[in-house]
């Protein structure tokens, strides 16, 4: 019923100007689908399917609804990995925009991010999610895994990255979660620019710190998810043209010339398929993501706001101006993000936001010596959101003490963490 449940959804995320319309719709369209699963068992002819969705599609009406395509296709794909996978510069690549920030710090993703990649006849809904860790060591890390899961839940397709060093997703209850999912798995052993180097995150484990050839780390992963539709070896960090990351694209939309683009990677490694597999065709490809309607306007490339990536882009630079354990302290929070006026002579976008840390200690820190410190991450930050909204920015940083701000829950609800229960 995966068509039903996106009509389900696209009428969810929908604006509405009355609560009741909401729920009458709503009620009388969930009513639909539960008769239809009796329908369905009495018949799973794709002709039934279809003709159900479009009796579906023509019951109801309402301001802002996107209307079903003939043949569209709809779904999510979430990213899953241990921290450091390069699963933000994967989704960036993929969507051929810088929209997550990435830096070579790990858990620099805190939040579940959507990006929306939309084609003439298929939208493809990726999350970026944090990296999975084993014990969370505060309620942030907490917050981070409760994202991942709910990631995980609303999924369509699920995407496992790891990278040459064969990392490990490394909480044991989420990787059999996903073992065991019967939702389609592709496996993207990411950073294949760098075999043959040393692991950076591994200091004193030899075995970890190796890297796998590309073989190597295909057999691994075909042995730990031997159910997984295919396992792509990529390198990211090389942008969207990357040949890995163009399969990936093309495979997940199901556009044409999946087995071109296979044969462009070379000689199939063994096990980068199912067994008895040499290629995926266009048409197995258009199965991965269900029938439905687009749930985002074409023109959308995520449902976040400008202000949410400034924040983001503040904490970036954070990210690469402050060093060891200091990032880990800090949040942003945009306080006042004005946009110009028609009637402006100069079209400046003015954002105040301030960045909380835990101890005053680290707020001289951040500060730096006469605010050199916070200038150089001020300076930093307004050049990227300047290239992310291609307007002029003004942008002034304040820097206020939130003692133990990861640990406190309702710190963490008003950051976003967390909702309230």
């Amino acid at each position: 019923n995966n068509m039903l449940n996106l009509l389900l959804l696209s009428l969810s995320l929908c604006f509405f100007q009355t609560s009741g319309f909401v729920r009458n719709t709503y009620t009388r369209l969930n009513n639909q689908r539960i008769e239809s699963e009796t329908r369905f068992s009495k018949d799973d002819s794709n002709g039934d399917k279809n003709e159900l969705l479009s009796e579906l599609d023509n019951s109801f009406e309402y301001e802002g609804r996107l209307p079903m395509r003939d043949n569209f296709r709809c779904g999510f794909v979430s990213i899953l990995g241990a921290p450091n996978m390069g699963k933000s510069t994967l989704l960036n690549a993929l969507l051929k925009e810088d929209l997550c920030i990435a830096t070579r710090r790990p858990q620099t993703t805190r939040h579940a991010i959507l990006g929306v990649l939309t084609t003439a006849d298929a939208q493809l809904c990726l999350i970026d999610t944090p990296g999975i860790i084993d014990n969370p060591a505060y309620k942030l890390q907490e917050g981070m895994m409760e994202a991942v899961m709910t990631a995980f839940y609303d999924s369509d397709v699920l995407m496992v990255v790891t990278d040459v060093f064969s990392t490990p997703i490394a909480d044991d209850d989420i990787f059999e979660k996903v073992k065991r999912s019967r939702l389609p798995i592709v496996v993207v052993i990411n950073k294949i620019d760098l075999v043959g180097k040393a692991n950076p995150n591994v200091e004193e484990n030899e075995e970890e710190g190796r890297t796998y050839t590309v073989p190597e780390a295909v057999a691994k992963w075909r042995s730990l998810l031997p159910d997984a539709l295919a396992i792509i070896p990529a390198a990211a960090s090389e942008g969207p043209e990357n040949e890995g990351v163009n399969l990936l694209r093309k495979l997940l939309l199901g556009g044409e010339g999946v087995p071109t683009a296979i044969r462009k990677l070379g000689r199939p490694v063994p096990g980068m398929f199912q067994e008895g597999v040499q290629f995926i065709s266009d048409d197995q490809a258009k199965s991965l993501l269900p029938p439905g309607p687009p749930l985002y306007d074409e023109e959308i490339l995520t449902d976040r706001p400008e202000r949410f990536f400034a924040s983001e882009l503040i904490r970036e630079s954070l990210f690469e101006t402050l060093k060891k354990e200091l990032p880990y302290c800090c949040e942003v929070r945009v306080d006042e993000f004005k946009e110009p006026k028609e009637s402006d002579k100069k079209k400046v976008n003015r954002i105040k936001a301030t960045v909380y840390v835990e101890r005053e200690s680290q707020k001289q820190i951040v500060i730096g010596r006469g605010g050199e410190q916070i200038k150089t991450v001020g300076v930093s930050a307004r050049d990227k959101i300047e290239k992310f909204l291609q307007e002029k920015v003004f942008l002034q940083l304040f820097v206020k003490v939130n003692k133990d701000w990861r640990k406190k829950e309702d710190s963490l609800i008003e950051f976003g963490y967390m909702s309230k229960k």
